[in-house]
């Protein structure tokens, strides 16, 4: 039968719970779209978020070297591959491979610091949705207490397997751009491996890439090539199915329940991260506003406010945005779970603090959220926001000597609860919960209880449902597509990939980094790139990272353009020469051409930028300005100081509760 008739069967199977009166002009087939192609599409936007959480968990679990937990997420013939060790096949291996790491046992030792930060996902699934791939970046910060303090980064290539329903690790596979110590930083280099102090198992394979170590730079291969290849899903056509009306109806009402959590999910990281956002302008009215009228806030040890109003004095108390205070709290590395109701919800995040003052220190900070969220009125705000310090410490001292106490109750502003939880933070043990199990062996967050689960209505008209769900997942998939573009590109700029780069751009897309003016159209993007950071292809001795983070994205209706808000972190250097870190955020625009999304507008607003060694308090850096040996089409589009200058940067979006433009 062909696939019209199968459509028109549908529709017919359908007539009685449409709502068309005998004799109206009905949809045409063509007009009404595959329940089982949405169901389809359903499934493996689910898929998406569920190899992100498996990834996530990951490097919660790294964290805590919790080696078996670890384990538990791999399939029985997974591959492990860390830096050039080798590839160890299977869980025993993996396992004697992570307790070896952990000097023959799990947990952390006294005073030890792994802090494994997993970002910047560019996730595909396959056709059949039984296989996915993705590529991450680790930004890791190592530490034994009065022995050593490193930095490690390099990206995963990382491949998932559907087993039973539930996803697990196939592969994963890790490849160092460094690791160098925390005084000097990547200016540097480690004399001896990481692990030399440890006795690793031999491997069943020898690497499958094969590189040097820094100062020297290589090539991990990408999974993907090309806008088209970037999109997260390539579903197989799926056939028309006929329903009777009834069948149609609870299908309907299923698929629109799977749509309502992928779309709290959703709602609630525009949530946390514009939560990121707002600290750092120190827009205390607009945070409060994203409270529940009962919401708790609990920082560090500090002890609990209870209620919007205690809320917002508390914050009122940090004080106001001024020159010469950088203040970046960054919302990372999500774990999420709604209630199958969608009216509370669990959510799980990290955060990578940049603060301090001119002529102070450049304090460096690791958070862990464990946040309550309520939906009111069909609005999800924070119920209960409760950040567990990790550590602290100055880019100045290293964390290997210095570590900030945690915080204690405020006598001029004391609590109204005190702290659910006492404990130091690094050198001191590290307590923050999990509020989820395993993501493979463990029980989900919430049960499903029947009352929780949907039922199908006949009062409304099926296709105008089919229609509306449609679109809605239409615009869930092209957020996880355009997320996807934006951290590709970020990986292609890490290895001066100019060509694959600007591939990712509309014909005439914009690039505006920082001060240095605005070029127009892929040639002259290119050449500003090369001209910026150097000519095409590997720079042996340098590293380029530019770590993306934080993204909110707000696609159309029509779903043909979209903005997003994101976060980057920039490491660069020399060897041997100099080492800069710096921070910005990106505004940016994005255009649908023939289907596939690309840039159309790339703005970076730059922050800070640091001489690593100085710090920002004491080595902050102006933005570049328009360069002389390329001159840009235009001048820059907004004209400001980053750090040490204290510098409000527009939002493309309102308050996501209050829908309050922000204004400073």
């Amino acid at each position: 039968m062909s696939h019209r008739n199968c459509f028109a069967l549908w529709l017919a199977a359908t007539a009685t719970l449409t709502g068309v009166p005998a004799g109206a002009q009905s949809s045409s087939p063509q007009d009404v779209p595959n329940i089982a192609q949405l169901e389809q599409q359903a499934v493996q936007l689910a898929d998406i978020e569920a190899v992100k959480r498996l990834q996530r968990a990951y490097g919660y679990y790294l964290d805590r070297s919790d080696w078996d937990n670890i384990v538990d997420l791999l399939t029985d013939d997974a591959t492990m591959e860390y830096g050039p060790a080798g590839v160890f096949v299977g869980k025993a291996h993996a396992r004697a491979l992570l307790y070896a790491i952990g000097y023959g046992k799990s947990g952390l030792r006294p005073q030890q610091l792994r802090e494994h930060v997993q970002l910047q996902p560019v996730i595909n699934i396959a056709p059949d949705g039984q296989t996915a791939k993705g590529r991450w970046r680790a930004i890791v910060l190592l530490g034994q207490f009065h022995e050593y303090a490193r930095w490690q980064t390099g990206p995963y290539e990382c491949e998932y397997r559907k087993e039973h329903g539930i996803w697990k690790i196939s592969k994963l596979h890790w490849v160092e751009t460094f690791t160098v110590p925390e005084q000097g930083g990547w200016k540097t280099k480690m004399t001896q491996s990481n692990v030399a102090d440890r006795k690793l198992p031999a491997p069943d394979h020898p690497s499958s890439f094969v590189y040097d170590p820094w100062p020297a730079v290589s090539l991990p291969p990408y999974h993907y090539a090309g806008p088209d290849a970037i999109a997260p899903l390539h579903p197989a056509p799926v056939p028309m199915v006929k329903l009777s009306a009834s069948e149609a109806a609870r299908r309907i009402a299923h698929l629109k329940w799977q749509v309502d959590r992928l779309d709290d999910q959703r709602q609630i990281e525009i949530l946390q991260r514009t939560y990121g956002y707002y600290v750092d302008k120190n827009l205390w009215e607009q945070i409060a506003d994203m409270y529940t009228e009962d919401g708790t806030l609990e920082i560090g040890g500090r002890g609990v406010y209870v209620g919007r109003a205690r809320v917002l004095q508390y914050l009122r108390w940090l004080g106001k945005p001024q020159d010469g205070k950088l203040y970046d709290h960054t919302q990372i590395q999500p774990i999420v779970d709604v209630s199958p109701d969608g009216k509370v919800a669990k959510g799980r995040w990290r955060a990578l603090v940049f603060g301090g003052a001119v002529g102070g220190t450049s304090v460096l900070g690791d958070c862990i959220y464990e946040n309550e969220y309520r939906k009111e009125n069909g609005v999800w705000k924070i119920a209960k926001l409760h950040a567990y310090f990790e550590m602290y410490s100055t880019l100045e001292q290293g964390w290997a000597e210095f570590a900030t106490p945690n915080t204690r109750p405020e006598k001029a502003l004391p609590p109204d609860l005190p702290p659910t939880s006492v404990y130091d933070m690094y050198p001191g043990t590290l307590v923050a919960p999990l509020h989820y199990e395993n993501p493979v062996t463990g029980q989900p967050v919430y049960p499903a209880t029947p009352a929780a689960l949907p039922t199908a209505s006949a009062a409304t008209d099926l296709t105008v449902q089919l229609s509306q769900l449609q679109q809605r997942l239409g615009r869930l998939e092209d957020s996880e597509a355009v997320e996807n573009l934006q951290n590709a590109y970020g990986f292609y700029l890490d290895k001066w990939q100019w060509d694959a780069a600007t591939a990712l751009f509309a014909d005439q897309g914009t690039l505006e980094l920082a001060q240095r003016g605005v070029y127009v159209g892929k040639a002259h993007i290119r050449a500003s790139l090369e001209d910026a950071f150097g000519p095409q292809g590997l720079h042996q001795g340098e590293v380029s990272d530019h770590a993306f983070y934080q993204p909110v994205i707000h696609i159309a209706e029509d779903g043909r353009s979209a903005n997003m808000r994101v976060r980057e972190l920039s490491i660069l250097g020399k060897y041997g020469v100099n080492a800069y870190i710096g921070g910005g955020t990106r505004e940016n625009q994005y255009i649908k051409e023939n289907g596939v999304w690309r840039i159309k507008s790339d703005h970076l607003y730059l922050t800070f930028l640091a001489d690593y060694e100085k710090g920002w308090s004491h080595g902050a850096l102006p933005a570049p300005g328009p360069s002389k040996s390329l001159p840009p089409d235009r001048p820059p589009s907004v004209n400001y100081r980053p750090f040490p200058a204290f510098q409000p940067l527009p939002f493309h979006y309102p308050n996501p509760v209050t829908g309050k433009w922000v204004t400073q």
